[in-house]
């Protein structure tokens, strides 16, 4: 039992040195897009998980552990090494702790020492687990993942009437002075996208600014500074538009190597997490428009022929 334990503790050190070092990579490699891609195929995963991934297996797609990939009629090939992650624990333990009566006053014995009461409490730990990407397995073909924009660009009304029903301020369309494509005023609570731009870099645009209201960048409350808001907004509208199938390629990350360099780890991981929750938060919001659009776009129209018939009154 001694030595299952020792084994335990070893590996939990183990996983946490690869996230504190995996951490770090993203931000130092230069291949900040290509480790957000890969978070972002894992919404339902922590980021502590979704950076163990990203920074041991930079291609995963789809991950399982090995039971659920049998389920799935898929096989892990032989000699593939697993990926570790974090795995919660739940359980139960009783312990003794001080009693105390309705008015919460302390309950005490006879000889008026402190009362105790034996209790059963639940807690949440972890372990360390092996989950594998679809690329290690062989088997039956996964159900194909379909998103709600199949045509990508090709739905740019239906997309851009979306956006602008999710985002937190109005959007207009105007003529922006400058070499900017569009703006964030915080002081006036609005979003300002340049006219007549290419529709794959309007929805850009419209994804960065709505990430930035959404973040409240400018508000009393914004603790950030100027740089770490455009990789906040920017890495946000990567991801969303990433999720959503648009081609992202042309996206620059070539400053978060100067801005992540002798920052915490524990603030370069907030910052990642901030970037996963937002953008899950709005790749959510956009699929639930879509669905309400669909929706009524099946429903079937009345017929021009249908007169109401008006009762009588008696």
């Amino acid at each position: 039992m001694k030595k299952s334990k020792s084994n335990r503790e070893e590996k939990m050190s183990e996983i946490q040195e690869r996230l504190m070092n995996g951490t770090k990579e993203i931000y130092e490699s230069g291949k900040w897009a290509e480790y957000i891609s890969v978070m972002s195929k894992f919404p339902n995963y922590s980021i502590n998980n979704c950076i163990l991934i990203a920074s041991q297996c930079p291609h995963a797609s789809y991950v399982c552990g090995y039971k659920k990939w049998n389920e799935f009629n898929r096989n892990v090939v032989k000699g593939e090494s697993g990926i570790m992650i974090f795995a919660p624990i739940k359980g139960k333990v009783e312990v003794e702790e001080p009693k105390f009566d309705e008015r919460n006053q302390p309950v005490l014995n006879d000889d008026g020492t402190q009362s105790t009461e034996r209790v059963t409490r639940e807690y949440k730990s972890f372990r360390p687990c092996y989950v594998f990407d679809l690329s290690q397995t062989e088997g039956d073909p996964l159900p194909s993942l379909t998103t709600r924009l199949e045509a990508g660009v090709e739905d740019y009304e239906k997309l851009k009437e979306v956006l602008i029903s999710i985002s937190p301020v109005p959007v207009s369309f105007e003529e922006v002075p400058g070499s900017a494509n569009g703006f964030y005023s915080p002081s006036e609570m609005r979003i300002v996208v340049q006219e007549g731009m290419p529709e794959l870099q309007t929805i850009k645009t419209m994804l960065h600014e709505i990430a930035h209201a959404t973040y409240g960048h400018g508000s009393k409350e914004d603790k950030w500074d100027k740089q770490s808001k455009e990789i906040q907004a920017e890495s946000t509208a990567f991801w969303v538009a990433g999720m959503l199938g648009l081609n992202t390629g042309d996206y620059s990350f070539g400053y978060i190597t100067g801005w992540s360099k002798d920052r915490e780890v524990s603030e370069l991981k907030e910052n990642l997490e901030l970037i996963k929750n937002t953008a899950n938060e709005l790749v959510t919001k956009i699929d639930e428009k879509l669905a309400e659009l669909e929706t009524k776009q099946e429903m079937p129209e009345e017929s021009e022929t249908q007169i109401p018939v008006k009762k009588k009154s008696r």
